[in-house]
């Protein structure tokens, strides 16, 4: 039986992340076409990056304490979000990932968070 902590949080939304990833490429490759099985694996690994990026930010702010957080965390999600959003720009506008397949991508961490809640809750008793 697999068990949740804070400890073991991360790496488990990691780990359900990409086998969830993975399913959904596959699927997206085998049911559907190349553009769509692409567009799973650009959109989740944008997901899956951009996830990793809040957490480091959110470390440096929670540990190093920076002199100004308030501004510091501001012109990181600043940063984060233009590099984000012109990665997609990118993706959506180059013709080789189906839009429907990116969306679905993107949702890998989401998705994930979900089913790792209900487990939880259904675990405990809840």
């Amino acid at each position: 039986m697999m068990t949740i902590n804070e400890d073991t949080l991360f790496a488990t939304i990691i780990k359900g992340s990409l086998a969830l990833l993975a399913t959904m490429m596959l699927i997206g490759f085998v049911f559907f076409s190349q553009k769509t099985g692409l567009g799973v694996l650009a959109g989740g690994t944008v997901a899956i990056i951009n996830f990793f990026w809040i957490r480091s930010v959110l470390q440096r702010i929670l540990g190093l304490q920076p002199s100004r957080p308030a501004l510091y965390s501001q012109m990181r999600f600043i940063a984060r979000l233009t590099l984000m959003g012109v990665a997609l720009y990118f993706l959506i506008t180059s013709g080789w990932f189906s839009l429907a397949g990116l969306l679905a991508g993107l949702s890998v961490i989401v998705v994930n968070i979900i089913v790792i809640s209900l487990y939880s809750a259904v675990r405990a008793g809840g």
